[in-house]
């Protein structure tokens, strides 16, 4: 059937009209923003990195606390007299120590071994070499050290025989030399019976 030239055209107005509802229905338009969120990503800098390395926040122990089997000469001090500082520190009356070596000996502490080594040797002199020892008279055994920053105090129990004024230094620095240098320090006390040696000498 035939359609005049108006009807034609509301007729596609009509198509036309349909079909951009229909497109418009089908076409779904972006969600709005929420409100309160970014959408940018957080910079870097918002949190810290984790440490690579963290810091360790535990103390090592001390080393004059820490006992490890080890195999050494041990270096005991004895007397030169009348040296002179020659051949070593000069001590009390003209005096030098001179420091000697061991055979290898095994130990866990070198103070109680060095000072066991001298105060065992009851040898008053040490052949050709000259050397004296003047704790040969003395009734000493070692108790215990303790090493607190550079200085070491050993603990002595039992009697000292000096035999005068200048055996007097020649015991301290004997025994104060031989565990200050066991003990890798500068400086040593030494107590018997809890008591200073130069105390107990003085009164003598």
């Amino acid at each position: 059937m035939l359609q005049n030239p108006e009807t034609r055209r509301s007729l596609a107005l009509v198509v036309a009209l349909a079909a951009g509802i229909s497109l418009s229905a089908c076409s779904s338009p972006e969600p709005a923003p929420t409100p309160g969120i970014s959408s940018t990503a957080p910079s870097s800098s918002s949190a810290p990195e984790p440490s690579a390395s963290p810091t360790n926040t535990q103390s090592s122990a001390p080393t004059s606390n820490v006992t490890q089997q080890t195999t050494a000469a041990l270096t005991i001090f004895y007397v030169a007299v009348d040296d002179q500082g020659k051949s070593g520190p000069k001590i009390g009356c003209g005096d030098s120590l001179v420091a000697t070596e061991s055979a290898p000996e095994t130990f866990t502490n070198q103070v109680e071994a060095s000072l066991k080594m001298l105060l065992n040797d009851k040898s008053s002199e040490h052949g050709q070499s000259g050397l004296v020892n003047a704790l040969a008279a003395s009734d000493l055994r070692f108790i215990d050290s303790t090493i607190s920053g550079d200085e070491v105090a050993v603990d002595l129990s039992g009697s000292v025989s000096s035999g005068g004024t200048c055996d007097d230094p020649r015991i301290i620095e004997q025994l104060k030399y031989t565990a200050k240098v066991a003990a890798g320090v500068g400086s040593a006390r030494i107590l018997v019976d809890g008591i200073d040696i130069e105390k107990i000498l003085s009164q003598k």
